[in-house]
């Protein structure tokens, strides 16, 4: 499997070291974006974490990666902050091939300050 880090106001991608299915996975999500696909110039998977603050470059970065990759999406969303009544956040995992995604699952967390991954978990929720 493939762990795809956070880089504040940039796009992180990931790639399967495999053609099979494998899992991918990234976090802390509270509202940034990720995409999932296949990068066709390799024909991988690959995972985004795209970076919202202010400032970012993440759109515009994954949007380079997106042409230059002729990539294919099978998820594109934004991942929310999992609670909105108290500092959280999600680490989204994915089992997926080239031809799709199996699962997806999102581990949300409560964490002590905002922008923070430490914490205890609150729930599992398997969103697609």
């Amino acid at each position: 499997g493939v762990w795809v880090p956070y880089a504040e106001t940039k796009a992180v991608i990931g790639r399967s070291t495999g053609n099979g299915v494998s899992w991918m996975a990234s976090g802390p999500f509270s509202g940034c974006e990720m995409a999932v696909g296949v990068d066709k110039n390799v024909d991988r998977v690959f995972v985004a974490h795209i970076a919202k603050q202010r400032g970012s470059t993440a759109p515009a970065d994954y949007r380079k990666f997106r042409v230059a990759s002729k990539a294919s999406e099978f998820y594109w969303n934004r991942i929310p902050m999992p609670f909105e009544d108290r500092f959280s956040c999600a680490y989204v995992f994915v089992i997926c091939s080239p031809n799709g995604i199996v699962s997806m699952n999102s581990l949300e967390v409560e964490v002590t300050a905002m922008g923070g991954s430490n914490g205890r978990v609150i729930s599992v929720r398997t969103f697609k």
